[in-house]
């Protein structure tokens, strides 16, 4: 059996599991039919999921609403990887009926979204401070972890030379932080995650193509390089990413005077390699439908190839 086939079979037999929870007590919705759409991208704010559960009983539903505030939904494959995909903080219900057939509960969640929007430090930090401890102290009072780090990162800042106060949103501090060390931030499934300007998370970047379960073509845009895949659990938001130039759809543009330059189109780069750091994921499934859905598109970016990768991360989920 060739290796394109082996892995079309292995990911043949989908498997999602959707926990609703909070504190230690939890509820199982898997065995329900549920549709999701997760939204994950390399920017502050926080990632978003929204799932539709079918044919909840009325006590079940209302027991949802009542009594949980946290979502987790993992998925993958029997016979294949799986993982969680999105955990986060439920911000809305809306319920009821659709195409007058099945009853429904929706929920709506953002990953950190209690953390990102409500959290706030009123701090003073003594001199000789390192970026390191000031990450700390965001993080706590944000209330969530930072994500495991590479030693020494954090280190382009220096230490205090004199005390410094922090008062406000945590998120800006964060955000003061981040830039000052010439990275992004973001919370990817409840942990605070950076990656540099010019850097991509570490470890083996994940070939995409036909073999490994890409779904069309691949294009050049002026957002970045799409391409769509089966769902995949192990892709994350800041990864690099193999993609054959030559499966990719080239966008070939010539200087034109007229229109203006606000309008010209102008597609994103193409790497000399084939590796690409992943800026947007998005994952879209469905546990019993009719339709196919059950795949994962990607946004990607050229990755800095001046940026060796064992340096390039300061947290990896």
């Amino acid at each position: 059996m060739s290796s394109a086939v082996s892995v079309w079979s292995a990911q043949s037999q989908r498997w999602a599991q959707l926990i609703v929870s909070k504190g230690s007590t939890g509820l199982d919705l898997s065995r329900l039919r549920f549709r999701f759409e997760v939204n994950a991208a390399d920017v502050e704010t926080p990632n978003t999921l929204i799932v539709r559960v079918y044919n909840l009983a009325d006590e079940t539903r209302n027991r949802v609403i009542a009594e949980f505030d946290t979502v987790t939904l993992s998925a993958g494959y029997v016979e294949g990887p799986k993982g969680i995909i999105f955990q986060g903080d439920i911000k809305q219900f809306f319920h009821g009926l659709e195409r007058n057939v099945d009853k429904f509960l929706e929920i709506r969640a953002g990953d950190g979204d209690k953390a990102y929007n409500s959290s706030v430090i009123n701090v003073t930090l003594p001199a000789g401070v390192t970026d390191q401890q000031q990450l700390a102290v965001i993080a706590e009072a944000m209330g969530i972890p930072v994500a495991q780090t590479a030693n020494g990162y954090l280190t382009t800042g220096g230490i205090l030379p004199r005390g410094k106060t922090m008062w406000g949103m945590a998120r800006e501090e964060m955000t003061k932080l981040a830039r000052k060390n010439k990275c992004r931030w973001s919370i990817q499934n409840g942990q605070i995650v950076l990656v540099p300007d010019t850097g991509y998370l570490p470890g083996q970047a994940i070939a995409i193509n036909s073999a490994s379960g890409m779904i069309g073509t691949p294009e050049q845009t002026d957002n970045g390089i799409l391409v769509r895949c089966l769902l995949n659990p192990a892709i994350r938001v800041g990864q690099a990413v193999q993609i054959n130039n030559r499966d990719i759809n080239q966008a070939v543009v010539k200087s034109q005077s007229w229109p203006s330059y606000t309008s010209q189109y102008y597609p994103a780069t193409t790497s000399d390699d084939g590796l690409y750091r992943v800026l947007v994921v998005e994952h879209y499934g469905d546990t019993r439908g009719s339709g196919n859905d059950f795949y994962t598109e990607l946004v990607c970016l050229d990755i800095d190839r001046s940026a060796p990768a064992s340096k390039s991360v300061l947290a990896d989920g």
